[in-house]
């Protein structure tokens, strides 16, 4: 009701200048060929999908899932190198009298040449038949971490302004709807999962708000990699393909600004100026190391 609400009131005036966006994940575990097969069907590029579950990642998950909840039970990592990744279940007890011992219960290892099954000294250790079994599910199955952050990272891709300190909630201009629809579509399609779009129309006081957040995102950008170029110019980093991912970073802010711009009449010529300034260091420190 509250949604339709606002749907009405914004829906009435003015050129569509793009659409806000949140969601919720609701039992949103999903097998790795069923994520695969939603996005092919929504027609959404797979590149900004998580990387495929393995036995690590798998492993590591199970550990912190299982982790939660058990008080008097530690799992620490004990030993990770190439062969063998382990983990101990480690019992805590208070005496009381500010007293704290510690016992080991149990080893869970994963052989990193065989690791389709996990290894333990105390197989019927209650967190280790959590773990096992956690285990098993995810070394095919994505969790809904990972499906927050490929919606993250697939917003970014449409220049996408986060609304709030805390994230959450999005304005994406109205070039991307297509593919934010083709996006809603997808999370749909994950468990009970949704993602909300509501149409912002270019009215004045949306014109004003929007700007003043489009602005505001590339400043924030702009400060922190003016930072870090600061820091290069001190320690120039070792490998050259470093500097380039920033000369690709600094293109991408370009457009945006320019986008933001197009749609939303927003001053960008100070903010592309600063972009040209930072350029031209990394450039120099490019030219530095080919000399």
């Amino acid at each position: 009701m509250s949604l339709s609400v606002i749907r009405a009131h914004l829906q009435t005036a003015g050129e569509h200048v793009g659409d806000l966006v949140w969601w919720t994940l609701e039992d949103a575990r999903v097998t790795r060929n069923r994520l695969l097969d939603i996005w092919h069907d929504a027609g959404l590029a797979t590149n900004f999908l998580p990387e495929p579950p393995t036995p690590e990642r798998a492993l590591k998950a199970a550990v912190r899932q299982c982790q939660v909840g058990h008080h008097d039970h530690l799992i620490r990592l004990g030993k990770e190198d190439e062969r063998e990744l382990i983990f101990a279940i480690v019992q805590e007890h208070r005496d009381g009298a500010g007293n704290v011992t510690y016992q080991q219960e149990a080893r869970i290892t994963l052989d990193r040449l065989a690791p389709s099954q996990l290894r333990s000294d105390a197989l019927s250790h209650d967190l280790v038949r959590a773990v096992s079994d956690a285990y098993d599910q995810l070394l095919s199955t994505h969790t809904p971490d990972d499906i927050r952050r490929t919606l993250v990272r697939t917003l970014s891709s449409c220049a996408a302004v986060t609304l709030r300190d805390s994230g959450g909630v999005y304005w994406v201009p109205a070039p991307y709807a297509e593919t934010l629809r083709r996006l809603q579509n997808a999370v749909a399609a994950v468990g009970r999962s949704r993602l909300d779009l509501v149409p912002l129309h270019g009215t004045p006081e949306a014109t004003q708000a929007l700007g003043d957040a489009a602005r505001s995102a590339i400043q924030d950008d702009l400060t922190a990699l003016s930072t870090e170029i600061d820091s290069f110019l001190v320690a120039p980093p070792e490998r050259a393909s470093t500097l380039m991912r920033r000369l690709q970073t600094f293109e991408e802010l370009r457009g945006k600004a320019r986008l933001y711009h197009s749609i939303l009449q927003v001053q960008v010529g100070d903010l592309e100026a600063k972009l040209n300034d930072l350029t031209l260091h990394v450039e120099a420190l490019l030219q530095a190391k080919a000399a």
